[in-house]
C-alpha cells in the first residue's frame, strides 16, 4: 500500500497518531556551495541539512561567515552571541548585505525563537552554539527545524585552543552530536611565504564525497586581503 503511494506522489507523510515521517525522493533537494573553491573540492550543502565548521582564529571565522554570506542568493540569517558580520566585508565579496539579517541570542530558547521568523529555503549560521550550552534534545530539535523549513544550515564554532591531536572528540565536544551534521570541518588560516592558506580536515561529508575526506590546503590571498584590506581604508 505505501509502495504504491511513494510511486505516485513525490512528497508521503505516513500518519501515525500525531507522529508523521516525511518521506521524499532523494534527487529532488536543492543544493548551496557556500564555500568557494572548498566546496568545489568537498561538494554543497543539500536544502534541510546542516555543516559543523570548526575555526582556530579569528580570521578563519571572518573567512567561512563571510564567504558563505555573500554566496547565497537569498535571504540569510545570522545568530551569535557576538556582533562579527560586517556589511562591508559581505560588500567585498561580492554579496549583498541587504539580504543578511542578524540577531543576538543569548541562550538556545533565544535560537527556536529566531527560527520562527526564518523563511524558508534560507540560509541559517548559528555562531557559538556551543557557548549556549545545548542539550542533546537541543540539538536533534534544531536539526528537524531546519529540515522541515528547507534550510542550509552552518553551525560555526570558534575554539583557539582546539586539541589537533583528538579532533574527533573536540568536534563531539563543541558539536555536541557531530552524526547529525552532513559535513564537519576543521578550519585555519596561515600566512605564509607572502600568501594566505586555509587547510581544512573534513571529519565527514556526504557518501559520494567520501574521497574529500582528511587534509586539504588552497590559496585564498585574494578573499583574505579583502577581508584585511577594510582595516586600512583611509590610512
Amino acid at each position: 500500500m505505501m509502495s504504491t503511494r511513494l510511486a505516485e506522489t513525490e512528497n508521503v507523510k505516513y500518519i501515525l497518531g500525531e507522529k508523521y515521517v516525511m518521506f521524499e525522493r532523494i534527487s529532488s533537494a536543492n543544493t548551496f556551495e557556500p564555500f568557494g573553491e572548498l566546496s568545489n573540492i568537498i561538494g554543497g550543502i543539500r536544502e534541510g541539512d546542516t555543516a559543523g565548521v570548526i575555526v582556530t582564529d579569528q580570521l578563519s571565522h571572518a573567512y567561512f561567515l563571510h564567504l558563505a554570506l555573500s554566496n547565497f542568493q537569498g535571504n540569510s540569517y545570522y545568530l551569535d552571541v557576538s556582533s562579527r558580520v560586517s556589511p562591508q566585508i559581505v560588500s567585498s565579496l561580492g554579496g549583498n548585505p541587504d539580504m543578511v539579517f542578524f540577531g543576538k541570542v543569548y541562550s538556545i530558547n533565544d535560537v527556536f525563537s529566531a527560527l520562527n521568523y526564518v523563511q524558508p529555503g534560507s540560509l541559517l549560521i548559528v555562531g557559538s552554539l556551543n557557548l549556549l550550552n545545548p542539550s542533546t534534545e537541543d540539538v536533534l530539535n534544531l536539526r528537524k527545524i531546519v529540515h522541515e523549513k528547507g534550510l542550509f544550515a552552518i553551525v560555526l564554532v570558534e575554539e583557539q585552543a582546539l586539541n589537533e591531536l583528538d579532533l574527533l572528540g573536540e568536534s563531539r565536544r563543541l558539536l555536541l552530536i557531530p552524526e547529525l551534521y552532513e559535513q564537519v570541518l576543521i578550519g585555519r588560516i596561515n600566512h605564509y611565504r607572502g600568501k594566505y592558506k586555509l587547510t581544512v580536515t573534513v571529519l565527514r561529508n556526504y557518501p559520494e564525497k567520501l574521497d574529500s575526506l582528511g587534509d586539504h590546503e588552497i590559496v585564498i590571498d585574494e578573499e583574505v586581503r579583502k577581508i584585511l584590506s577594510l582595516g586600512t581604508e583611509g590610512q
